[in-house]
């Protein structure tokens, strides 16, 4: 949930001490909320209240600390107080709709998205949480709108720039996707996300190096991820190297035991390099965990084993590829 911290603009010479000690109390229960101590924050949020029950910006506050804690009940009931008091604290209703999205309310998450945006037109982040709803939905005119209006404003911190990133790639705008992400580095080198992302965008743009280059150093500390080690795999077997391909796509399938198109990737990677034993383990799996092309996996099984003297056994295999192996059937099995 984003945490908003505007101080309100209020002229101390228009309030009386009592409202000046509320907002005193109001301003301490932000620096705690800052500062991760939650049950603080409550209280003194509690204690801005009592003086001055009317303060629409401590219910917020107290409403937004509540949503972190996952209070989601008393949460709503906060933010709803604010903008009954104060329908123009836009946060409120940015927060409100994180909470309605957590209780699975998203039609009133996408009501409150609506209000925040008008109420904060050049702020992306209302249209890339309102765009996720819009998809959801289906409402694919309406979610191109929006990503048209993120892909245009300004983007001033990483995650930010990770975001409009994300737009810029699905708006098929490949060198405004990459340069977010090349900023967001420059920004924070230890945003890890960002070489992870850019190093999948210059695989799909086919800049093979790059994407090595952007997931060795990812995979330095996030070496639990599968989905890296698959995409530098691939781009290490467009290369040919399949020996560096095979050991990526084997450190993946350590994190991700039975997913059957790593086991056929990495038979086909062990066909190239005449490993038919391995090749053969390999389909021998993909097809156990029921991969999505099963006649292209008897097909390559029945390939290994011809390799390996099993002529029997291929052409059962190539048989169960049904018209894939037909040639081969034909070839090798009347």
């Amino acid at each position: 949930m984003k945490k908003y911290f505007v101080f309100i603009a209020i002229s101390f010479y228009s309030i009386t001490s009592i409202a000046q000690d509320a907002l005193g109390w109001y301003n301490s229960g932000i620096d705690k909320f800052e500062e991760g101590n939650v049950l603080g924050a409550i209280k003194d949020f509690n204690a801005a209240l009592e003086l001055n029950p009317s303060l629409a910006e401590a219910y917020w506050g107290r409403g937004s600390v509540y949503a972190e804690m996952q209070e989601f009940d008393l949460a709503l009931k906060d933010l709803s107080q604010c903008i009954k008091l104060d329908p123009g604290v836009g946060d409120a209703f940015y927060n409100r709709a994180f909470v309605f999205m957590a209780i699975d309310e998203p039609e009133k998450a996408l009501n409150d998205l609506n209000m925040y945006v008008i109420l904060n037109p050049n702020d992306i982040n209302g249209y890339l949480s309102r765009l996720d709803i819009l998809v959801k939905f289906g409402m694919k005119s309406e979610a191109y709108e929006d990503m048209e209006k993120a892909s245009k404003l300004e983007a001033s911190v990483p995650s930010e720039l990770i975001q409009r990133s994300r737009i810029r790639y699905l708006m098929r705008d490949t060198l405004g996707c990459i340069s977010d992400l090349d900023d967001c580095i420059n920004m924070d080198p230890s945003f890890k996300e960002a070489y992870f992302l850019r190093g999948r965008y210059h695989y799909d743009f086919r800049h093979y190096n790059l994407a090595i280059q952007d997931l060795n150093i990812y995979l330095l500390t996030a070496n639990e991820d599968h989905e890296a080690y698959v995409i530098r795999g691939e781009c290490y077997a467009t290369q040919n190297e399949y020996s560096l391909a095979i050991s990526d796509y084997s450190k993946a399938i350590m994190y991700e035991k039975s997913n059957p198109i790593y086991y056929f990737d990495r038979g086909f990677f062990h066909l190239q390099l005449q490993q038919y034993e391995e090749a053969q383990e390999d389909f021998i799996k993909a097809i156990a965990y029921d991969h999505q092309d099963l006649r292209l996996a008897y097909f390559n099984l029945g390939i290994a084993s011809y390799r390996l003297g099993q002529k029997e056994k291929a052409c059962e295999q190539w048989r169960k590829s049904e018209h894939v192996g037909m040639d081969y059937i034909n070839q090798y099995c009347n």
